[in-house]
């Protein structure tokens, strides 16, 4: 293409946007990302720095970025779209709203929920104006309100949403859409958050069903909802379907995400977890050490918070504590010690945080487990206070 279209830059830029988009939504990112650039290389001395074509390729290779977990390169690069849009098009039109959606996705993704809400409002509020409340973008972004809502606490506040959501896009485009697969997937992570696990199954259940119909067995989408599936598996004690489906997201994300992804270090970690519950801790040591390290090499992100669990924290602390109860089940006591004592500083920051506290139950097993009764007594106390 770039020999064809040498002569007629406008339409190279605009084709290798429009193929590098469709690459994204097959999620095929490895092709995606270099024709993206291209398009950006080709288009910036041609349209200028201001134009809405540019603006285009900015957004898509953003959003690119997000589903690749590059979260900080992919926010200021939303924010340059979102800039351009505004400027070329006004405050009011579909199309920023569109750049408003995903740029509040990069902070919710980065745990930024007080900069994502506002954004994911405006959004909300430009579809309703130019679009009407029966369109299927104005369903999304009720779907994306909602889920910032959900991890801000306002359970109620987001199931009013995701049941709006959940109507429109029935109206608008029928049983059989992705879009409908989405919002029953965010109902049940609410029906999870509240602890009524059994209800949660069934949500995840027929999402996974309407999710593999609409996408596929492969898309990397459904793999979030396998590990959603399985969390809530593992809180009812049902650890073999739970490690099955773990196992299913591994093998449906490593391909599209590749190794090193903050989504992997998540599924590694519920696999991990299910393993450890199954006294399985050998098989449980080499994923969370995996996961380790993805944590410790992108410290500042929280991986794709819009698909999990409120509680979640997969902070480093969080997975070293983990790390320091496979040690311990595996009665390597030296090893479990000194990872529990580096888990506890990392979370100290939150001393009673549930993971803060988790951590002290755990180095109370240790010692017990170990001989060591008089160290277990001083942790035990902490317990108790």
């Amino acid at each position: 293409m770039k020999h064809e279209l040498v002569d007629q830059p406008e339409l190279q830029a605009e084709m290798l946007t429009v193929l590098g988009r469709t690459y994204r939504r097959l999620g095929l990112f490895d092709k995606a990302r270099p024709l993206l650039e291209q398009a950006i290389a080709v288009g910036r001395p041609v349209f200028g720095p201001e134009h809405e074509r540019l603006a285009q390729s900015l957004h898509d290779l953003g959003v690119l970025l997000t589903d690749m977990g590059d979260y900080a390169a992919a926010g200021p690069i939303l924010e340059q779209a979102l800039s351009m849009r505004r400027l070329r098009l006004g405050r009011e039109h579909a199309d920023v709203a569109v750049t408003l959606v995903e740029l509040g996705r990069v902070y919710q993704d980065q745990a930024l929920n007080k900069r994502a809400e506002p954004l994911q409002r405006e959004a909300l509020e430009i579809r309703r104006k130019v679009l009407g409340d029966a369109h299927r973008e104005t369903g999304v972004s009720l779907s994306d309100l909602g889920s910032v809502l959900r991890l801000n606490g306002d359970l109620e506040g987001a199931e009013s949403l995701l049941r709006q959501c959940l109507e429109t896009n029935r109206k608008a485009l029928g049983e059989e859409h992705p879009n409908v697969f989405t919002p029953v997937n965010d109902l049940a992570l609410i029906v999870g958050a509240r602890g009524d696990y059994p209800a949660a199954e069934s949500l995840f259940r027929e999402a996974l069903i309407k999710g593999r119909r609409t996408l596929g067995d492969t898309h990397p989408i459904l793999a979030s909802t396998h590990n959603n599936l399985a969390r809530v598996l593992l809180h009812q004690g049902k650890y073999d379907e739970a490690a099955s489906l773990l196992e299913d997201a591994l093998k449906i994300a490593l391909p599209a995400l590749g190794s090193e992804h903050p989504l992997i270090a998540i599924y590694e970690i519920n696999l991990a977890s299910v393993y450890l519950a199954r006294h399985e801790a050998a098989a449980a040591e080499p994923l969370l050490r995996h996961a380790l390290q993805i944590r410790i090499h992108a410290p500042g992100l929280v991986p794709s918070r819009r698909r999990t669990f409120p509680e979640d924290d997969w902070s480093v602390g969080a997975t070293r504590s983990l790390l320091g109860a496979t040690l311990t089940a595996l009665a390597r006591y030296d090893e479990a010690e000194a990872v529990l004592l580096d888990a506890q500083r990392d979370l100290s920051a939150a001393p009673h945080s549930p993971e803060a506290r988790t951590t002290i139950a755990r180095l109370v097993a240790l010692y017990d487990a170990w001989g060591r009764p008089d160290r277990a007594a001083v942790y035990r106390t902490r317990l108790s206070s």
